[in-house]
């Protein structure tokens, strides 16, 4: 693989495959930048990867405007742990990057795409629905279950907006809940009640997905 975008621990971590030629790392917030630079240097990267200030694949320091329009159509793949998107199923952000990404990508390039088990499969699926082009090609790597840390306001937030998708008619959320006689699947609303009940976390997994893209 020659390109990459993807941003901080990522990149670096691609940067150090010998075969990765190159790698560019994307983020809105300019302070991961600075972090990133450094990283890279630290792990003596520094002259694979370079980094730029975006909203997504869109500049935000103008002086990067030309430096990324000229990515268009030669990345071979994109590392990306996008965070959960405020106002819809949670997936927003990853639709936005799966959809914008094609304009970088080269015929057969792929997405490899951060996705926890709590989404669901059949959400997971339809985001190739959305985005014409790609196809899901499953799970790269994941973890064993472990709790969804509900004591953290972040995802007990996420917990809380899972629900209410639900509650709309939105697709389900996964869940598994520990119990003496083995884990029990659950959707966010019985998970919720679990937790309110019992306090204890209800159980996923983090998992990174594969997109592959060819061009429609």
């Amino acid at each position: 693989m020659d390109w990459g975008t993807g941003s901080g621990i990522l990149s670096i971590a691609a940067a150090r495959i010998e075969a990765v030629v190159r790698v560019f790392g994307l983020d809105i917030v300019a302070g991961n930048l600075d972090v990133a630079r450094e990283n890279g240097r630290l792990n003596g990267v520094a002259d694979k990867t370079k980094f730029f200030h975006t909203d997504s694949f869109s500049p935000i320091d103008r002086a990067d405007a030309d430096a990324v329009a000229a990515l268009k159509g030669s990345v071979r793949f994109i590392v990306t742990n996008p965070p959960a998107s405020a106002g819809d199923d949670g997936c927003g952000f990853r639709r936005c990057i799966l959809r914008e990404s094609r304009d970088f990508l080269t015929e057969g390039g792929v997405v490899l795409m951060s996705i926890s088990y709590q989404y669901g499969e059949r959400r997971i699926a339809s985001l190739t629905d959305d985005t014409p082009g790609f196809t899901h090609g499953g799970v790269l790597e994941t973890t064993d279950l472990v709790p969804f840390d509900l004591a953290r306001p972040d995802l007990l937030a996420y917990l809380r907006t899972y629900v209410e998708e639900e509650q709309r008619g939105g697709l389900g959320y996964e869940f598994q809940l520990p119990g003496e006689q083995g884990n029990v699947p659950a959707n966010a609303q019985t998970a919720m009640a679990f937790f309110e009940r019992t306090g204890q976390s209800p159980l996923s997994k983090w998992q990174m997905h594969l997109f592959e893209y060819q061009a429609v």
